[in-house]
C-alpha cells in the first residue's frame, strides 16, 4: 500500500516472470471509492489496509471498468465486508455481474454520464476494453484531477509506487492500435480524452502518470 498522490492509495502486485503489474485504488473521500475490486485475491489480501485507511468509515463505492478478474473478480468479498457497496459499471458489466451471482446495487454508466455525491464528481468515457471491443468505461474523478484509466495507458514493468512524467496530449496521442485497433474508435476515444484535464493517470497497469 502506498499513497501515491494526495489520498489516493494504491495496492499493487507485481508478477515478474510476465514484468507485469496490476494496481487497485482507494481514493479516500467522503464518500470513499476503491478503483478496481481486483482478483478474489488481491481483494482479501487488500482487506486490512482499507479497514485501517477507512477507519469506521464505509467503502461506499467500487468501480469497475470492464468485466475481466483483475477489475471486477473481488467485488464479492468487498460486498461481504462492505454490505451496502455500490458498483458503477459499464453497462456491459453491469448486465454480466448478476450472472457471477453478484446481487448487490450496481449503477450503470455510459460515456458522458457523471456521478456526483459529496466530495466526488466523477465523468465516464467509454473505450473498447470489453470482449469484442464492446464499450467499458475510464472514469476522471474532477475534484482531485485523478483520472482512472483501467488498460488504456498500460506500461510493462514494476511499476509499484512509481510515477513518470508527462502530458496529457502526449499520452493520449499515444493511444496506438495495440489499444484500440479500429482506427475509427480510436480517433473517436481521443477526441473525446481531449476534452478532459486530468492531473494525474492512476493506471490500471505498470507506472502512474504524472501530468504537467
Amino acid at each position: 500500500m502506498k499513497e501515491i498522490t494526495k489520498n489516493l492509495y494504491q495496492f499493487s502486485v507485481y508478477i515478474p516472470p510476465i514484468n507485469f503489474t496490476i494496481h487497485q485504488y482507494l481514493l479516500n473521500t467522503d464518500p470513499a471509492i476503491l478503483f478496481a475490486a481486483g482478483t478474489a485475491q488481491q481483494a482479501e489480501a487488500i482487506l486490512p489496509d482499507l479497514k485501517q485507511i477507512l477507519g469506521n468509515k464505509p467503502l461506499k463505492y467500487v468501480f469497475i471498468s470492464h468485466m475481466e478478474s483483475d477489475e471486477a473478480g473481488g467485488v464479492f468479498i468487498l460486498r461481504r465486508e462492505y454490505p451496502d457497496l455500490q458498483v458503477i459499471s459499464s453497462e456491459l458489466t453491469a448486465r454480466e455481474l448478476p450472472g457471477y451471482g453478484y446481487t448487490g446495487t450496481i449503477i450503470p454508466k455510459k460515456g458522458g454520464g457523471e456521478l456526483k455525491d459529496g466530495a466526488l464528481d466523477l465523468t465516464f468515457v467509454d473505450y473498447p476494453a470489453e470482449v469484442h471491443l464492446q464499450n467499458g468505461l475510464v472514469c476522471l474523478e474532477k475534484n482531485s484531477g485523478i483520472l482512472y484509466s483501467a488498460d488504456l495507458f498500460l506500461r510493462w514493468g514494476n511499476g509499484v509506487g512509481k510515477t513518470v512524467d508527462s502530458t496529457w496530449k502526449d499520452e493520449v496521442s499515444a493511444i496506438n492500435e495495440e489499444r484500440v485497433p479500429n482506427e475509427e474508435d480510436r480517433a473517436a476515444l481521443q477526441e473525446k480524452l481531449m476534452k478532459l484535464d486530468p492531473k494525474f493517470i492512476a493506471v490500471g497497469h505498470g507506472f502512474c502518470v504524472k501530468l504537467g
